[in-house]
């Protein structure tokens, strides 16, 4: 190589133009480069290759499997807030009679829009729905395990009465 280098710097390109020490300076400024290119090049691309852990399998569109039994989405209605028990969804406090303050008396519910009934403490309103409490201003409903409270509707003031505040 020192050689080659010699023999280029003795000699002198008229063509070019250019004294021989400076077109060698300019060739190996060139190849240099041109190496480090490559090696960049080579190392960009073997680096963002990989293999995967497993073999990639491609997923079909939609559900091709029949589905043997319903999806019970009554976890996620309840994340959401809604109450388990799709029968007595709606259940509406008419009035109480309330015995002390251990939840104990009658209650007259209205369920599903239908007519008011008359339930005891304990007993059930629909299929997983139970009126567990009876209080003087409200009842709770125990439904499968989750209570809630249904409160007595609130009356308007009657006339010639003013709400001072």
């Amino acid at each position: 190589m020192n050689r080659l280098l010699s023999v280029l710097r003795g000699l002198s390109w008229p063509r070019v133009g250019v004294p021989g020490t400076s077109l060698a300076r300019a060739c190996t400024f060139v190849l240099v480069l041109a190496l480090v290119a490559t090696i960049t090049g080579l190392a960009l691309e073997f680096s963002s290759r990989r293999t995967p852990s497993e073999p990639v399998r491609p997923v079909a569109v939609g559900n091709t499997a029949p589905r043997s039994q319903a999806a019970d989405i009554a976890p996620v209605a309840f994340a959401f807030g809604a109450l388990p028990g799709a029968s007595g969804s709606d259940i509406r406090l008419v009035g109480v009679i309330a015995q002390g303050k251990q939840g104990k008396g009658v209650a007259l519910l209205a369920v599903d829009g239908r007519p008011p009934i008359a339930l005891r403490a304990g007993e059930d309103i629909a299929a997983g729905v139970t009126l567990a409490e009876v209080r003087a201003d409200r009842v709770v409903v125990s439904r499968s395990g989750a209570l809630q409270e249904v409160r007595m509707p609130a009356k308007p003031a009657p006339d010639g009465i003013v709400k001072v505040q």
